[in-house]
């Protein structure tokens, strides 16, 4: 869209699709016409787009969303059943709308190669309007995030503004600074210089890259004296990835005989981790935070190698590193942040992250015949995918964009393509069918990676509604932006220099998994949600920002066009939030600051120790259930973390199969809090009796035990529309 290309073919890059045979520009009745450069011609092109994508999620997304959701059969428990809200017409037009940026993709390749042309005299006046619209919509859009009322049941309405007018009042001067900089000869002269690549810099700048990042982890390292004092949202959180990890400690096999809700595979690295340094919450949330440092660290050298400089790498992953933890609950000391949310980092972005860093890589060298092969590459995307179906699907697609979007397209490449994608997928698939077999002795069973999509994207359980407007429009503008970029660059460069295909593909893999990974949000529309998007939004601006300033060095004395004063205004936005950045003393004294460790034995152990004999098949569904039996010495079957996991009937029903099978006979059962799916009438119709119960709101359920009757009508079972 800033149509950077140019400079690539002046240094003798290739120039990639043929001119057509006419002259560039004609003289007509009508005046002077011209072909459009292929960024000129995706401005042009940009609000035709975008009304026809509207019109497509108006007219056609119902009804897709109907075809593909069809009402749910699966049956919830009563307090599940009523946070039951399925959105079909809701994620058919979230799907019309993902169209949108491939129409705008496809429509400027086809009309570059066709060589249309335009009246000269129109084509900036053109562009610019649809540039000056984008603004306005992006000024629209964040108004109605602020004044729109969020209401959901058994809460009170409110409002939700992320960025405060401070934020966006310094964005505005620091947007001023930037282009009065750009457009100095001086400034642009030293800051060259400061940027000019070394060994001794890079390692520099590399090091201070990695210090940010373990200043901003610290937030999410806890103990097991520290957890009762952690922001209670993310302690919630926590124990759900916890218990997760305890399920393979405790024999599980995720894909075989557990039913992951977050991440397949994940848990197998850290259970191993674990089991050297001591299964503590101390080891699993440093084995966490760790992953996710490594996974920025690759974010920070992919921005390396495409901006061919470390200072200006850390210029841009500082604000990307702060807006992928932006605090979603206060207070600073003690926050609650995606870090500490550990189903997103890293179980669900280390992965794609890594991906995207081994794609810039591979794409930062030169193509050749001997070129390296994809393949590894898919083998990565394979075990990405496997981990997690929300994002890893998309990642997947990304790494597919990437190479699409930099791969001159002749039959002999895309086969070759094809060939290492069928070789990657495989690999991934025996890799995890290797240690299923010697763990389980079974095939993973990858119908399992969609239970949970089955009960939220189809049943709607725990699903909210999205605003029309408010700045998730303005993220999935975004990314429209970035493969319109992206597809720009692709045809003004072709398979230009080693930087460049990076960077292009950086643009396509940024902007493809954004817009993929954004189903999560689509579904649980709450603001809270969000904020796990923004990482990869502030990463798709660090990229668009990196091809602004060029544009405003290359065109110092030019009027920056509106587009790039909004994406400087918007990479500003972010880069406030370094504000948030944590102390590291506030850190140290949090974590010098103990109590007593109440998950070492979790809510519901003594009663479970009291009940059983060493080495006995049980299920347990309280909280940390896994743990609870590895504390006692039982093997804990249930193939999910907690009854809160388990909001369906046909989930108890595989906890009851998975007992059977077990030779097991008890089940163990919490009663409170009241969110808690009250699954003892199902118990009684399976032939479970109660036998014992404490004060405490635990009891055990033995099979074949004389049926007990459950007071009150709460156990009722509900049915999904």
């Amino acid at each position: 869209m800033f149509s950077p290309g140019r400079t690539s073919a002046r240094r003798g890059a290739p120039a990639g699709p043929p001119a057509p045979m006419a002259p560039a520009t004609v003289a007509t009745a009508t005046g002077v016409r011209r072909q459009p450069s292929s960024g000129e011609l995706a401005w042009l092109l940009a609000l035709p787009c975008a009304a026809v994508t509207l019109l497509l999620i108006v007219v056609l997304g119902p009804p897709l969303g109907d075809l593909l959701l069809p009402p749910s059969s699966v049956a919830f428990f009563s307090t599940p059943a009523s946070s039951l809200a399925p959105e079909p017409h809701e994620q058919g037009r979230f799907l019309m709308a993902l169209l949108g940026p491939l129409l705008l993709a496809g429509a400027t390749i086809a009309l570059s190669r066709r060589g249309v042309r335009v009246r000269a005299a129109l084509v900036q006046p053109l562009a610019w309007t649809a540039q000056a619209a984008l603004v306005a919509f992006a000024v629209v859009a964040f108004v109605a995030q602020v004044d729109h009322v969020f209401a959901y049941p058994n809460d009170e309405p409110f409002t939700q503004r992320y960025f405060t007018d401070a934020t966006l009042l310094a964005a505005a001067l620091g947007t001023a600074a930037i282009v009065t900089a750009a457009r100095s000869a001086r400034v642009r002269s030293l800051a060259g210089r400061w940027a000019r690549e070394s060994r001794a810099r890079r390692c520099g700048w590399t090091l201070a890259a990695a210090f940010l990042i373990a200043v901003w982890l610290l937030h999410a390292l806890q103990t097991e004296g520290t957890v009762v004092h952690e922001n209670v949202a993310s302690a919630y959180h926590l124990e759900f990835t916890l218990d997760e990890t305890f399920a393979v400690l405790n024999g599980r096999t995720p894909l075989v005989d557990f039913i992951a809700q977050y991440g397949s595979l994940w848990p197998y690295p850290v259970a191993a981790a674990m089991g050297l340094l001591g299964a503590t919450v101390g080891s699993f949330t440093a084995l966490m935070c760790l992953i996710s440092g490594i996974a920025m660290l690759a974010i920070y050298d992919l921005l390396r190698r495409v901006a061919r400089s470390a200072l200006t790498a850390l210029l841009l992953f500082a604000p990307f590193l702060a807006t992928s933890w932006f605090m979603v609950r206060g207070p600073l000391e003690n926050r609650y942040t995606v870090a500490t949310i550990f189903a997103d980092y890293p179980i669900r972005f280390a992965g794609p992250w890594l991906l995207a860093w081994l794609t810039a890589r591979h794409l930062g060298r030169a193509p050749s015949e001997r070129a390296p092969r994809a393949w590894p590459l898919f083998l990565l995307g394979g075990l990405v995918a496997l981990n997690n179906v929300d994002h890893g699907f998309p990642a997947l697609g990304a790494l597919v964009a990437a190479l699409l979007w930099t791969t001159p397209l002749t039959r002999a490449r895309l086969r070759r393509l094809a060939l290492d994608a069928a070789i990657g997928l495989l690999a991934a698939y025996a890799l995890v069918a290797l240690v299923t077999l010697a763990r389980a002795g079974a095939l993973p069973d990858l119908a399992l990676l969609l239970r949970y999509t089955r009960l939220y994207a189809r049943a709607g359980f725990a699903m909210l509604p999205m605003p029309t407007l408010g700045v998730h429009t303005l993220i999935y503008v975004t990314y429209a932006a970035a493969l319109a970029t992206a597809t720009v660059r692709a045809l003004q460069s072709g398979a230009a220099g080693a930087p460049d295909r990076a960077l292009t593909g950086s643009l396509a893999f940024v902007a493809v998994f954004g817009l993929g990974s954004g189903a999560y949000y689509a579904g649980r529309s709450h603001p809270e949600v969000l904020v796990t998007t923004f990482g990869t939004w502030a990463l798709a601006l660090a990229l668009l920002t990196l091809l602004a300033l060029r544009r405003l060095a290359a065109h110092g004395g030019r009027r920056p066009e509106p587009a790039v004063l909004l994406c400087l205004f918007a990479f500003c936005v972010t880069g406030c939030s370094l504000a948030q950045t944590p102390t590291p003393w506030s850190q140290l004294e949090r974590l010098g600051t103990t109590g007593p460790p109440r998950l070492r034995a979790p809510a519901g152990q003594v009663f479970v120790a009291a009940h059983v004999r060493r080495g006995e098949r049980v299920a347990i569904l309280q909280q940390l259930g896994h743990r609870i039996a590895e504390n006692v010495g039982v093997t804990n079957v249930s193939p999910y973390t907690t009854s809160f996991a388990t909001p369906a009937v046909s989930q108890l029903q595989d906890v009851v199969r998975a007992l059977r099978r077990a030779g097991g006979t008890k089940v163990f059962v919490p009663t409170t809090p009241s969110a808690i799916p009250d699954v003892r009438p199902a118990l009684a119709a399976d032939g479970f009796g109660r036998v014992a119960a404490d004060s405490d709101g635990n009891e055990l359920w033995v099979d074949g035990a004389p049926p007990t009757p459950v007071e009150g009508s709460a156990g009722e079972v509900g049915n999904a529309p």
